[in-house]
């Protein structure tokens, strides 16, 4: 322990001795070198505290996501000895309400098209009365307004547009950000920016906002709404400057079970004949048992059963072709390069690498998928910041086959980013297979590659025979991925994997050879941690490098043409960037967490600096999410909420970042975590807030005030806004 040097005392009797203050110790390991002068306290006050004890909140409050109860016997809680994993770890029971105007529910259909085919039986209002009554006031919100480092950070700019009722409700000065984005404004009336695309009008024949024409109402009262479409005569398969919109007759076949996977099917026949081919969560209904011992022979199928068919259904097949007419000569020319349906699949041939498109990744700056927060307004704004290759966040194979929604709205991919990707997760080829097939035939044209989620270490998804657990099943793994690479034709299928699943026991060296030379995997991305590790340690760099080297000889050995690698783990720097890519030998890092903090860090790989950003650039980049949001989940009431919800947790993040020009010592490192400290000015300080309340104070410079019943459970704290995890 060091000792601080002090003048002897006066006093013979006082016995000097060491300084032993917490001032005084250094700093622990893990700890960001932050400069003395802008200390609060020098121990590290937020991460040594408990969020309870930062908060004000009892223990027992924290525990996962639960909630307190005012019914409750609050002995039993005192009796009852907290738990370790209740001092810590995720909400991993988080609900977010939806948010609207709920006294007067609008018919969609008669608001975009002035009619309702369900007439007077429709349970929602044909009528705009009433709606302006409850409809909140227009928020303020302009894009070229100056953002300021002190307080006011942003202008605010009150321009009512009279003293009739819609008049009172909105602000002429304000900018609709959807009306920016896109030149039109699908949410009319209900647009909260709504003083952003109307005009007065001298002509009050607009009547009271019944239905009197075909079309939608555009007048009402003094005022003309501007600028309203729908975005569906955009032509193509774009809409609102996004593509990869499923039809709704594919959905519902889904649903319902009707929808057709001819090449699955017959993939599957082969590979698992034991088998009935049905995408059902139920257990299939066998009508008669059939013997254990001949199951267990059958289901004994290694990764060779999956590249391999018997000889004899090669010829079969073979003959069939020889024997067709002239019409079904005619039709296999037709068919799409690299895909052929059904049973004139000759599996026991590799696909050959001219039938896939090539990926030339090398020196791509490559956003990783993440979960919640890697959504596409996210996505679109670290494109804005110099990321070239994006992902879609981890898709599940078995929603998707049965249709729902939620999980397709995933796939979306707006038009800025020009290298994007799908990633599915799944344990088993008879739900992976379809899930290509049916991302071949509905979004063929708007995914550049398919990615296997197989690093994800969560439970849920690792119990499941999916994740990081693939990695300890070669035999299911390649007859995932042969059955995935010929349903997808022509696009590349990719890899992520982690080092393997127990810590220092890697065999990702193993799989390299064979994910390029027989699977055909297109690209490959690399974690340097194992599934037991999560995100703890540093990642294994040493180790991605000897899977770069084994890469590389397999296809020297194999002569095929060289397939891009990515190393993943630890990036928070261009610095850290270049580092290790030129160590490991790979053709590219992969960001993730990085990019979670500091998404500009795209901008500082593309042009090989440290970015010391201010507190105002940092501001405007929050904005561009906020408008990026509006556009993509609307500007009415409902938008607007899930706007705030997704860029809180966008916060949580980036509240972890520690501005350059503060620390001692250059570049900043992921796994470091600040002291309390001030930033340079008010906004940096605000910017640097672990508090959610906090939080939604930014997004409320943007996105207005909080609308009642809005609540905020972050992902990784029981730091909530608005319900009782943040009643002290």
């Amino acid at each position: 322990m060091s000792t601080i040097a002090e003048p002897p005392s006066a006093d013979p009797s006082v016995t000097a001795r060491p300084e032993t203050s917490l001032s005084a110790r250094p700093l622990p390991a893990g700890t960001a070198p932050i400069k003395p002068e802008y200390l609060i306290h020098q121990t590290p006050t937020v991460d040594s505290s408990s969020t309870s004890a930062l908060n004000n909140l009892d223990i027992d409050d924290l525990a996962e996501g639960a909630t307190t109860s005012g019914s409750g016997d609050a002995r039993d809680n005192k009796r009852r000895k907290p738990n370790k994993k209740e001092r810590k770890g995720q909400n991993k029971a988080r609900h977010f309400p939806v948010i609207r105007e709920t006294n007067v529910k609008i018919c969609k259909a008669w608001e975009t098209t002035g009619s309702c085919e369900r007439g007077e039986s429709c349970k929602f209002a044909h009528s705009w009365d009433g709606y302006f009554e409850i409809k909140p006031k227009d928020v303020y919100l302009n894009f070229d307004g100056k953002l300021q480092d002190q307080p006011p950070y942003v202008e605010d700019k009150e321009d009512r547009g009279g003293e009739d009722i819609i008049g009172s409700r909105i602000n002429l000065s304000t900018t609709c950000p959807v009306l920016r984005d896109l030149g039109y404004c699908p949410y009319g009336w209900r647009c909260r920016f709504l003083g952003g695309h109307v005009k007065k009008i001298q002509d009050q024949s607009g009547g009271n906002g019944a239905s009197t024409s075909s079309g939608p109402i555009t007048r009402l009262g003094e005022w003309e709404l501007l600028n309203l479409s729908t975005g569906e005569k955009e032509g193509g398969k774009w809409k609102h400057g996004e593509t990869n919109w499923v039809d709704w007759d594919v959905i519902n076949s889904l649903k319902r079970n009707e929808y057709d996977f001819p090449f699955s099917r017959a993939y599957l026949s082969k590979v698992e004949p034991e088998k009935p081919f049905t995408l059902s969560n139920s257990k299939p209904k066998y009508s008669s048992k059939q013997p254990k011992n001949k199951r267990k022979a059958v289901s004994a199928m290694d990764e060779e059963s999956a590249m391999n068919v018997s000889e004899e259904a090669a010829m079969n097949n073979e003959e069939d072709a020889s024997n067709g007419d002239g019409a079904n000569v005619e039709k296999e020319k037709e068919e799409e390069k690299g895909y052929v349906v059904g049973e004139s699949e000759v599996m026991d041939v590799p696909l050959r690498p001219e039938e896939k498109k090539r990926l030339n990744w090398e020196g791509g700056r490559y956003l990783a998928p993440l979960t919640t927060v890697g959504n596409l307004p996210f996505r679109r704004l670290c494109v804005d910041y110099g990321a070239t290759i994006t992902i879609s966040e981890m898709a599940l194979a078995q929603p998707l086959v049965s249709g729902h929604n939620d999980e397709w709205a995933l796939c979306r991919r707006h038009e800025s980013e020009k290298m994007f990707g799908v990633q599915l997760a799944g344990g088993f080829a008879n739900r992976m297979v379809p899930a290509a097939e049916l991302i071949k035939n509905t979004l063929h044209g708007g995914v550049d590659f398919v990615d296997i989620n197989m690093g994800c270490p969560i439970d849920l998804v690792f119990n499941q025979g999916a994740g990081s657990a693939l990695m300890d099943a070669p035999g299911r793994l390649a007859k995932m991925m042969v059955g995935m690479n010929r349903a997808l034709g022509d696009i590349p299928l990719t890899v992520k994997f982690r080092t393997g699943v127990a810590n220092g026991k890697p065999n990702a060296h193993k799989l390299i050879p064979r994910f390029a030379t027989q699977w055909g995997a297109g690209a490959l991305t690399v974690h340097g941690r194992s599934r037991q590790q999560r995100y703890s340690k540093l990642a294994d760099w040493d180790y991605i490098k000897t899977c770069a080297e084994t890469l590389r000889e397999s296809l020297k050995d194999a002569n095929l043409a060289p397939v891009p690698i990515f190393g993943n783990g630890d990036c928070f720097s261009a610095q850290g960037y270049y580092e290790e890519m030129e160590k490991s030998g790979v053709d590219g890092v992969m960001v993730a967490r990085g990019a979670l903090i500091k998404p500009w860090i795209f901008t500082e790989i593309k042009e090989r600096r440290e970015w010391d950003i201010s507190a105002t650039e940092r501001l405007e980049g929050i904005r561009k999410y906020a408008e990026f949001g509006l556009s993509h989940w609307g500007s009415d009431t409902q938008g607007i909420n899930t706007t705030r919800r997704f860029l809180c947790e966008a916060l949580s993040f980036q509240c972890r970042y520690v501005p350059l020009g503060i620390l001692e010592r250059l570049p900043a490192k992921l796994n470091e975590r600040p002291p309390a400290y001030r930033g340079r000015n008010e906004l940096e300080t605000l910017l640097s807030s672990p508090f959610s309340n906090d939080w939604v104070k930014i997004s409320e410079m943007f996105l207005g005030k909080v609308d009642d019943g809005f609540n905020f459970i972050p992902k990784h704290k029981s730091n909530a806004y608005g319900n009782e995890e943040a009643q002290g």
